[in-house]
């Protein structure tokens, strides 16, 4: 029986998804459809004990592009450990070795801490708070006319590729935009394309609720005003709460989106990760 940490395989996905449900909110069934789906492209790093894995993160590819420069990097996602594991350490050397094949292959590492406490606890393993989202909440004016059509990943993903091109922003592949989609319908969710003034935008939002939670649009706060009342219609929803970018909006609720190691890219957009 060995300890140590090591990569997962397809016949680890029931103990991965023990692990994720112990440390989350998400049910069992979106556990194993988010392994389905994605661990064939997906890499996950295990601490075992006694050859059993207690402890794992996800680790997802993705690129930080600055000024036309691609930075390889990789995302760092529902990590954690079973809670008769807790307080071993077991977490802290996945993140070491993490580290160290960040540096040994020359790509950075970024995440999200889910919990204001985590930031504190990920800031002291080596990871420094980049960037941003406010989360805004908007009441629907009344309902006006809107020009809206649903668009596949591939048309969603190049329409973000331009909208973010002039600032620092995270580059996903088609496969991972797909997953994206996927999980958005999987909540009930439109990935949408919206004409307003003869100009296109991308929405991806998905109604929780009495609130439709828009996950990434480059319509402006005053822009998503403008159309509340036709979503909230469309959607059955009482108002909406939009995670909007640092550098779009200055109101609401402020919430780190990233946090980064190993990376010279700074204030860096970082959005389809998951929220």
């Amino acid at each position: 029986m060995k300890n140590g940490i090591r990569l997962a395989v397809r016949q680890d996905i029931p103990t991965l998804c023990e692990i994720w449900k112990s440390c989350f909110s998400d049910s069992e069934e979106y556990i194993n459809y988010f392994y389905n789906e994605n661990f064939k492209r997906i890499k996950v790093l295990v601490y075992d004990v006694d050859s059993t894995p207690v402890s794992a993160v996800n680790l997802l590819d993705s690129e930080f592009i600055n000024n036309n420069e691609c930075h390889k990097v990789k995302y760092l996602y529902a990590g954690g450990t079973l809670p008769e594991y807790r307080k071993s350490g077991y977490f802290s050397l996945l993140l070491k070795y993490a580290f160290e094949m960040a540096k040994q292959y020359g790509y950075g590492l970024f995440l999200k801490p889910s919990t204001e406490a985590l930031v504190s606890y990920f800031a002291a393993q080596g990871f420094k708070t980049d960037s941003s989202f406010n989360l805004v909440t908007v009441y629907p004016d009344e309902i006006q006319p809107i020009s809206l059509s649903d668009i596949s990943y591939k048309v969603y993903n190049s329409m973000r590729n331009d909208a973010y091109s002039n600032i620092p922003y995270a580059r996903w592949n088609d496969e991972h935009v797909c997953w994206c989609v996927k999980e958005n319908e999987y909540f009930s969710g439109r990935t949408l394309k919206i004409t307003l003034n003869k100009k296109d935008y991308l929405l991806m939002c998905y109604p929780e609720d009495n609130t439709l939670v828009i996950t990434e649009t480059n319509l402006s706060v005053s822009q998503i005003k403008q159309i509340s009342g036709a979503l909230c219609d469309l959607f059955a929803t009482e108002m909406i709460k939009a995670y909007m970018p640092d550098f779009s909006c200055n109101n609401g609720e402020r919430i780190i989106s990233s946090m980064v190691y190993n990376t010279s890219v700074s204030n860096t957009y970082v959005n389809l990760i998951l929220i």
